[in-house]
């Protein structure tokens, strides 16, 4: 599921985020702090669902709903505002539902539940494991990486639930010589070769690169850990103290999930 997250405020856009992670994991994740940035995002991407504020600088939320709907017919937009005169015009432009901040928990996932257009996805699926040891799938056969590195980066990109990450932060994370020249243009050899592997296998979506960001289409991925962090009955017994064991950078989630 890809979702667009606009507000010129950081904090407010990362608030969002986690809240999202809490009642809906799994998603992937497109932000923008204004008018023209949001536009951009969702001439670029498919975009599922967009949580808009309403008072931004310039053009408001009111004018881009206008806009994306435009664009993408079937977008579900949530408005997210801190004022409630705001709410008839809000629903006269159809939107799927009207948020106030601070933005709850449980009137989140309402919103999530009754999506004004249902959601389908045509992509194809892989299925993670990633406890016990960290396994990918599709179509019933393992992925066949050319480099483990490759496997491993995808590794990391799943703990991340599709934020995106920096070429320092996975170098740092996951290979020697992160800051040096020789250790970037080892990085760089790894992504080429992963992207030839995955598109070999009709799985080019499944990693998304932008300039000096790397991230993993959640809306591809069904993953026993996604499913655990959801509260979902059936998952509720799969975790059993181990999480990805070939990689010790995965040990600090562990921990996490422990205290979860």
């Amino acid at each position: 599921m890809n979702i667009l997250i606009t507000d010129d405020e950081k904090i407010m856009r990362e608030d969002l985020k986690d809240a999202l992670d809490r009642v809906s994991p799994g998603g992937t994740y497109f932000f923008a702090q204004n008018y023209d940035e949001a536009v951009k995002v969702t001439e670029d991407n498919e975009i599922d669902i967009a949580f808009l504020d309403i008072n931004m600088p310039g053009k408001s939320g009111l004018d881009l709903t206008k806009t994306l709907k435009k664009l993408r017919p079937d977008i579900n937009i949530i408005m997210v505002t801190a004022y409630n005169e705001y709410a008839l015009p809000a629903l006269k432009l159809f939107v799927s539902g009207y948020l106030t901040k601070p933005v709850l928990d449980d009137e989140l996932k309402e919103a999530l539940d009754n999506l004004r257009v249902p959601i389908k996805s045509d992509r194809e699926v892989v299925s993670v494991t990633c406890f016990g040891n960290f396994e990918i799938y599709h179509n019933g056969k393992p992925i066949s990486f050319s480099r483990q590195k490759g496997k491993e980066l995808i590794a990391y990109l799943v703990c991340l639930k599709g934020t995106s990450a920096s070429r320092a932060e996975i170098c740092a994370n996951l290979f020697e010589d992160s800051d040096t020249k020789k250790g970037y243009e080892y990085f760089k050899k790894i992504v080429q070769s992963l992207k030839k592997d995955l598109e070999k296998q009709g799985l080019k979506e499944l990693f998304v690169h932008g300039h000096n960001s790397y991230a993993i289409n959640t809306s591809m991925v069904d993953c026993d850990y996604y499913h655990y962090l959801a509260g979902k009955e059936e998952h509720a017994d799969t975790y059993r103290g181990e999480f990805m064991n070939q990689y010790s950078w995965a040990e600090v989630y562990i921990y996490a999930l422990e205290n979860y």
